[in-house]
């Protein structure tokens, strides 16, 4: 097809790469979530990166610009609320990235020429990205010349084409990707040029990679142990806290409670909607034309498709309509929320599918009616013995079939658009026929076909089961009194319990847009970060308690507010509280354990005085993720590797409880310099991975960013 059809094609690539994305949004992640709390400098900012503002003008001009991109180089009219959420967050995200990353470039004077810029975009090292899009996806061939040509076709798009001037806007967005990818690499290999691995690190990690021992150790809970046996102070809580803080950093966050009313349909309703199927029954079978009537009478559009016996996936359906010849209609049945009737509109014997080519003279870039005569003079050329193959490679518009003389392999009706399934799959075998798509004329010849079978065509009535406006108003009435006398957390406990309700709990991002069992949650919870004081109930922009969610009116109450930074003591108090009971009875274990290994001279007899089991375990090594019968223990893992053999240990306080251990044996195997070598190897590897996810999160941290989207999204 056309350039400007295969890059749309490329739907997928255009987000990750116009938008930029794919990695950037990925690595970003939570680090952009959360950001210092926002100072009240300006209702218009947006957000703060490193000290400087970012107005709400400036982010929504490129939010806008984006979304025209996606527009254009996609053929959509609009967006719907997903995809525009979709695009201001990756927006968001190459901002605070771009805007970070470019003061470190500048720090470093790191920089692409225009040689180089050039040599990456259309010179002998095309951007792989730039390779894909001009790549075919059938053959695999990219053919780089032809690659530079439409390049330069889309550079020298006259001004007056819209959709010319989309594609060359794409293009220039990616030469920036492509610039800015290659800043990326280099700064990346800046950083890789300071991890590195001196053998001897490597020789240790080889070695302890291919060390095993087989244990025998014995263990004890800390449920051995009564929690009233040991008692935390205050104080003690209040100097763990101090001296531990770095492990209480938290996510900003809002918590609601809230309960939904559905609005669904009543009984009423569904009868309803049953009657009025059952009075079109009458008309529908005297309608001359079955797919029209259906069309203008039925509330859901249905693909036209012919079914084989056994296909439709409803046994009374399917035996009514291969065995009822006449005009009868079935139902109405239920099926996927709606009151169905259905009716034969026609029947043929065809097969399921057909190996077909085609030569396409699109309507594109030559009038319709030249189009037409050259698709009929190349049909009577075929028809006369005209190489079809031949005739395919010079003249088909579609490139992706003409280097296979036009072959399109085998397809089902579903694979192909209505118009073209409709002419190939009532075409005879060899029959040259001409069909007009919205790309154009198409001259095509059926190769092959399965055997034929009958099918039918169904006309399909079909009304959903809809709330009336009576029951909606009656939901909302139910709503509004819950509601009514509601101001307070207690205020809501107390009608939940009155009103036999449901109440549910929900932790909030700030940037979210669902709640567990709510959809259209947006504006919930923007309210609960607009509101800035928890226990009380949350008003929508009209200053309603009642929001409208969906298919469902919620009433929801703040009741508390997280800040990012350290967690308050009080918080985390309980937490504290648990870890040093734990502690603490480690330490009387531990001292009892000790004392039975006093005058012991095998684990067995340590065993006996402290009434525990003996357990075993083999080829235990670093790498262990855990030790059947202690479970996760990481601290036991390293401690037993570096036991000597037949020693008695002291004893390890472990996370489930603390443990002695003898070592019965220890392999180590002499590693190669090749087992080095990869050792080494795994190691860089795995710095570049920390590179790759965590050198832009910690850059992100230490600027400092500040999102406040939520004020107007």
């Amino acid at each position: 097809m056309a350039t400007l059809q295969k890059i749309r094609n490329r739907g997928g690539l255009l987000v990750s790469i116009v938008i930029g994305l794919a990695l950037v949004a990925f690595i970003v992640g939570d680090a952009l979530s959360s950001g210092a709390s926002l100072l009240n400098r300006s209702k218009n900012q947006v957000g703060e990166i490193a000290g400087e503002a970012i107005s709400i003008q400036d982010y929504q001009q490129k939010v806008a610009e984006n979304e025209e991109t996606i527009k254009s180089m996609n053929n959509l009219p609009s967006l719907n609320e997903e995809q525009q959420r979709m695009i201001r967050e990756n927006t968001w995200n190459q901002i605070v990235s771009e805007n970070i990353m470019q003061k470190e470039y500048e720090s470093l004077g790191l920089g692409v020429s225009g040689d180089e810029l050039f040599d990456f975009t259309l010179g002998e090292n095309m951007h792989p990205s730039i390779k894909q899009l001009f790549t075919d996806p059938q053959t695999g061939a990219f053919d780089k010349n032809l690659a530079r040509e439409r390049i330069q076709m889309i550079l020298n798009a006259p001004a007056n084409n819209m959709q010319a001037q989309a594609s060359k806007q794409y293009w220039l967005n990616m030469e920036e990707q492509v610039e800015a990818a290659r800043k990326q690499e280099k700064y990346n290999s800046l950083l890789m040029k300071g991890m590195f691995i001196p053998n001897e690190v490597a020789k240790e990690y080889a070695e302890n990679a291919l060390t095993t021992v087989d244990i025998s150790f014995i263990s004890k809970s800390y449920n051995t142990v009564s929690d009233s046996a040991v008692s935390v102070t205050n104080n003690e809580i209040k100097d763990y806290y101090n001296s531990h803080k770095y492990l209480f950093e938290q996510q900003e966050m809002r918590q609601i409670v809230y309960v939904n009313f559905d609005v669904s349909a009543s009984a009423e309703d569904i009868q309803e909607t049953e009657e009025w199927v059952k009075e079109s029954i009458p008309e529908f079978t005297n309608a001359s034309n079955v797919i029209e009537f259906a069309n203008l009478s039925s509330e859901k559009r249905f693909q036209p498709k012919y079914y084989k016996k056994g296909e439709i996936g409803n046994e009374e359906l399917d035996e009514f309509l291969f065995t009822e010849k006449g005009n009868g209609v079935y139902g109405p049945y239920l099926q996927d929320n709606a009151y169905n009737i259905a009716r034969v509109a026609d029947r043929k014997v065809m097969p399921d599918s057909v190996k077909a080519r085609h030569i396409l003279i699109s309507t594109q870039t030559m009038e319709a009616s030249r189009a037409e005569k050259l698709a009929d003079s190349l049909a009577g050329l075929i028809r006369k013995g005209g190489d079809f193959d031949e005739l395919a490679r010079k003249y088909s518009a579609d490139q992706n079939s003409a280097i296979n003389g036009g072959d399109l392999g085998w397809f089902t009706q579903e694979m192909m658009i209505p118009s073209f399934s409709d002419t190939a799959f009532i075409a005879k075998k060899n029959e040259v026929k001409i069909t007009k798509t919205p790309y154009g004329y198409h001259v095509l010849q059926v190769m092959d076909m399965t055997k034929p079978v009958e099918k039918v065509l169904l006309g399909i009535i079909a009304k959903e089961i809809t709330p009336s406006q009576q029951t909606v108003n009656k939901i909302y009435n139910d709503a509004r009194t819950f509601a009514n006398n509601i101001n307070t957390l207690a205020d809501f406990d107390a009608a939940v319990t009155a009103n036999n309700q449901t109440k549910r709990i929900a932790n909030l991002g700030k940037n979210d847009a669902t709640i567990p069992g709510i959809e259209s949650a947006r504006e919930i919870i923007r309210q609960a970060y607009l509101t800035d004081k928890p226990g009380f109930i949350l008003m929508d922009k009209e200053k309603s308690p009642i929001f409208e969610t969906g298919d469902k009116f919620t009433v929801a109450v703040l009741t508390n507010i997280q800040e990012e930074g350290i967690a308050p003591l009080n918080s985390v108090a309980p937490m504290i509280r648990t870890e040093l009971i734990r502690k603490k009875k480690g330490e009387i274990i531990a001292k009892e354990l000790t004392g039975a290994i006093s005058g012991s001279e095998s684990l067995l007899s340590v065993a006996q005085k402290a009434n525990a089991q003996v357990m075993d375990a083999t080829d235990v090594s670093f790498s262990s993720f855990q030790i059947p019968g202690a479970g996760i223990e990481p601290k036991l893992i390293s401690e037993v590797m570096t036991l000597q053999e037949n020693q008695i240990s002291k004893p390890i306080i472990g996370n489930q409880g603390v443990y002695v251990v003898v070592v019965n044996s220890k392999t180590v195997e002499t590693v190669t310099p090749e087992q080095i070598e990869a050792a080494k190897n795994s190691a860089l590897q795995m710095n570049m991975t920390k590179i790759y996810y965590q050198t832009l999160p910690a850059l992100i941290k230490k600027a400092g960013v500040t999102d406040a989207r939520y004020k107007f999204y």
